[in-house]
């Protein structure tokens, strides 16, 4: 694959970190994932845990200097969010350098293009999830796997470097499990015989240890183990998924990675063996696709590292895939695209301006919250430019053999400047908690305490939101009841002072009540 010049990685590296960090901003938690995420980064901004006693300490400290660096405004869920626009660059830059050392120059812009075409991504890069963290470190320790043979210390340091954050900041015992399987199994294949490459390989497993020792003597010195090993001990084992389970959404999360990196296999797989190149994404597919086993943060954002060698694999696969493949790939996208781009803009229509009457009654239907012409009017600008620069440019880009994949990282990057500038207040409207809690304030006396009984992704968004007092013996009650689904509501009783729910999670049903007999 011929190499990118200079100019063209410029703009490439400007249009990523542009997408990586656009939309962080100006929004609530729209998952219960993202909330339960916020929770440990409100308790150490207070102050009342520390660092090793939280999921994920990485993510956590990150976010939580970004939050205190106040680059958001002030807005505790806007600077944490943007640690992980930072992790996805982070993430992009390292799948690039590994590209390039593995495959020569070109195939680096390739790989990150294709990582950052993948369906898995788009929604995860821009949420407030650890995982965004957890890909940066995977990035890192596969960049020092696939540099090791040509740059020996930069590999060792990256190994040790990306294994001590794995396990001491991210999911602990079962990810170092993991990278000590993609740093030794290679050792067995040819390229392990390599003098250069098994040094580096040793050494960053021994650079891992020293600071894996030093770090878990200063946390037993700190009373800090225990807290540690209740989140990322041997118990993170425990809870390990069915494959059927864990992979269910691996079809779609990998798109259009994994059929790229099929066709790289079935065009070596006559001289697999001598292809020594293949070797190790292969093999990172495979640890880390076991490691997906164990459970992260969200549902599928186990998955989301596997990404990382099936864009490597990308790589390969598109510099070998036939021209009619490749054209076939390419249509495809242009096609797929502009059918979700112009349903974008119909349903915006719908949702906005009520036209096509019957879409615009269903969608008010499914969040009656929302108001008409909540969009801003500078909003319209950046969606209408984006979607008329990807038109002019799809018949501009160069006929290179990453130019099916191109168009797919960039239908991705267009695809959430839509979501993030036209619907944005509408997904708030339906999924957010910030107009539900809004809503329940104001049944609220001014200053009342608060009992809850809910959800601890509620919890801590009361938290963050309403900031009422926590009390048990408080006459304010708000509690949550689970209503099956398709079932009539159960009715209002008693002394029930308002109930609301998320539109779009209507079985989730909270509660106020007040107990005028109660200790005030």
């Amino acid at each position: 694959m011929n190499s990118t010049p200079p100019a063209k990685l410029i703009w490439l590296a400007l249009l990523l970190c542009f997408w990586a960090f656009f939309g962080l901003t100006g929004r609530d938690a729209w998952k219960a994932e993202e909330a339960a995420a916020l929770e440990p980064i409100l308790d150490w901004l207070e102050g009342s845990v520390s660092i090793w006693s939280t999921p994920a300490p990485l993510y956590t400290l990150v976010a939580a200097i970004a939050v205190k660096a106040n680059i958001a405004g002030g807005d505790i869920q806007d600077g944490a969010r943007l640690a992980s626009g930072l992790f996805t660059c982070i993430a992009l830059l390292f799948t690039g350098l590994s590209g390039r050392a593995l495959f020569g120059p070109g195939f680096g812009p390739a790989a990150t293009i294709a990582l950052a075409g993948g369906f898995g991504l788009m929604l995860r890069a821009h949420a407030l999830l650890p995982e965004t963290a957890l890909l940066a470190a995977w990035s890192l320790l596969l960049y020092g796997v696939m540099v090791a043979k040509t740059q020996a210390r930069y590999g060792m340091l990256a190994i040790g470097i990306a294994l001590a954050f794995l396990t001491l900041g991210l999911r602990g015992i079962p990810d170092l499990v993991a990278g000590l399987a993609i740093i030794l199994l290679p050792l067995f294949l040819p390229v392990g015989r390599d003098r250069n490459f098994r040094q580096a390989m040793l050494r960053g497993a021994l650079l891992a240890m020293v600071l894996l020792t030093l770090a878990f003597a200063y946390l037993s010195s700190t009373g800090n183990l225990n807290d540690w090993l209740q989140w990322h001990g041997g118990g993170r084992f425990s809870p390990i998924r069915p494959p059927s389970s864990a992979f269910a959404e691996l079809p779609w999360f990998a798109w259009p990675l994994w059929p790229l990196a099929l066709g790289a296999i079935w065009h070596a797989h006559l001289r697999l063996a001598r292809t020594p190149e293949l070797h190790l994404p292969l093999i990172a597919v495979v640890v880390l696709l076991l490691a997906g086993l164990v459970p992260a943060w969200s549902r599928d954002g186990a998955l989301l590292p596997v990404l990382l060698p099936l864009a490597l694999l990308s790589a390969y696969g598109l510099d070998n895939l036939r021209r009619g493949a490749a054209q076939a790939l390419y249509w495809f996208g242009v096609l797929f695209f502009a059918f979700l781009i112009m349903a974008f803009w119909v349903y915006f229509a719908a949702i906005e301006w009520g036209y096509p009457a019957k879409l615009a009654l269903r969608m008010a239907r499914l969040t009656p919250g929302y108001q008409p012409g909540s969009v801003a009017a500078f909003a319209y600008f950046p969606a209408a430019v984006a979607t008329l620069a990807w038109i002019i440019a799809i018949p501009l880009f160069p006929r290179a053999k990453a130019r099916p994949i191109l168009v797919w990282a960039t239908g991705m990057v267009l695809i959430w400047i839509l979501i993030a500038t036209l619907f944005r207040p509408w997904i708030e409207a339906g999924w957010a908690y910030r107009p539900l809690i809004a809503d329940m304030s104001r049944h609220l006396p001014a200053g009342a305490c608060l009992n809850t009984s809910v959800d601890p992704a509620m919890k801590t968004m009361l938290r963050l939101h309403l900031k009422a007092r926590e009390r048990i013996d408080c006459p304010w009650t708000l509690k949550l009841s689970v209503q099956a689904s398709g079932k009539p509501r159960t009715p209002v009783v008693g002394n029930v002072i308002w109930e609301g729910f998320r539109p779009r999670y209507k079985s989730q049903v909270y509660r106020l009540e007040h107990d005028a007999a109660s200790t005030p």
